[in-house]
């Protein structure tokens, strides 16, 4: 019996997706008018902690609890993932038990609509980061 080659998967280029940010900023659970009917390049920050998405949901003047806001970008379907390195270089996105999150939301809403105008790009995973800084990949410590 002769050996039979295998057909071999091979995947295709997806094509170069950019987006233009909008400048638009928009808080949940605080912003949720502006959220129902977004626009092509506006933002979305959203806490990453348990508390602030239960039972303190949007309760972002009070202390006691540190995690982190996300970002995600409209691009004019859904919201997409924003490589969060990319934008917050000096983690500005963090806040600890004693900050309030409302304060850090403050140093990232600056970050954000600074990026007016600015060119992002869509990753082969979906997610986008701002021209000029390649997508980086954190090495497993």
């Amino acid at each position: 019996m002769a050996k039979r080659n295998k057909i071999r998967y091979q995947s295709k280029d997806k094509p170069l997706v950019t987006l233009i940010a909008s400048g638009n900023v928009y808080l949940e659970y605080v912003d949720d008018e502006a959220l129902a009917v977004p626009k092509k390049g506006d933002f979305k920050v959203y806490p990453y902690h348990d508390a602030l998405q239960g039972v303190r949901m949007g309760d972002y003047d009070n202390t006691g609890f540190s995690g982190y806001f996300k970002v995600d970008v409209f691009d004019g379907w859904q919201w997409k993932i924003i490589l969060m390195n990319e934008v917050f270089i000096r983690r500005e996105n963090y806040f600890s038990k004693k900050e309030r999150p409302i304060d850090t939301y403050a140093i990232c809403l600056d970050i954000l609509k600074a990026m007016a105008g600015k060119t992002l790009i869509r990753t082969y995973r979906e997610h986008y980061f701002p021209e000029g800084a390649p997508p980086t990949i954190s090495s497993p410590s």
